[in-house]
């Protein structure tokens, strides 16, 4: 297995989506007074801001089936994605799949298509962290108990150093957001939004790399993410 590890950073937005985020979502329906108590959504817009002034890699990852759901086998049992092939919801190009409008995507962000709880299985998203020598990944996104926990420790076992914006999520239950914090130091660093706003590193190459140049330096940012 290579090693992933280096001092580039990415921000991965995963299934900030209107099926999920939503009320009238397959899943929203369920998470939105959730998400709104945590203030979720505006925590991951000061991060996405955050990221973006900063010039770091930001990948957005969407749950989402081709007409028909070919990608989930006739009898499996899996009840958490049963429901959006019962109301046949979540198809790639429909309103479901969209990112919200809070938290829309940039011209230049790639959106990557997943088929379930993990954010790398089907996907090519670690092709593109590869070939843009990221190794480390902030992440924020719903539902910390399926896709978010899932793709982190994917991550960690494939050599990422990955970080939790824990603020800038939530899960379908107080209790289970809380284990999932309690879970998850085991795979990840957890930070909040606003750490993230001070501290995040400038991404090499950044427009406003010469405006800081100590916060910029190779040192400086290679020691705050080992930190």
């Amino acid at each position: 297995m290579s090693k992933r590890v280096s001092s580039e950073a990415a921000l991965l937005m995963l299934h900030w989506q209107n099926s999920v985020c939503d009320p009238k979502g397959v899943w929203g329906k369920n998470l939105c007074r959730q998400i709104e108590k945590s203030d979720a959504i505006r925590n991951a817009q000061n991060v996405l801001n955050t990221a973006r002034t900063r010039g770091l890699l930001t990948i957005f990852v969407n749950i989402g089936w081709r007409p028909g759901f070919p990608e989930l086998p006739e009898n499996q049992y899996y009840p958490l994605l049963q429901g959006a092939k019962d109301e046949n919801k979540g198809i790639v190009g429909t309103w479901e799949v969209d990112v919200i409008d809070a938290l829309r995507p940039a011209r230049d962000e790639p959106i990557v298509i997943n088929f379930g709880s993990d954010s790398f299985e089907g996907t090519d998203l670690d092709r593109i962290l590869r070939a843009n020598n990221i190794g480390h990944l902030f992440v924020s996104g719903q539902c910390i108990e399926h896709v978010v926990a899932t793709t982190i420790k994917r991550a960690a076992n494939m050599g990422y150093n990955a970080i939790l914006i824990k603020d800038a999520t939530s899960g379908f239950t107080d209790s289970n957001y809380a284990a999932m914090l309690d879970i998850l130091p085991l795979y990840a660093r957890l930070i909040t939004a606003a750490e993230f706003t001070l501290q995040a590193p400038y991404a090499s190459g950044s427009r406003t790399e010469t405006t800081s140049p100590s916060r910029n330096s190779f040192t400086d940012r290679v020691a705050w993410l080992r930190h």
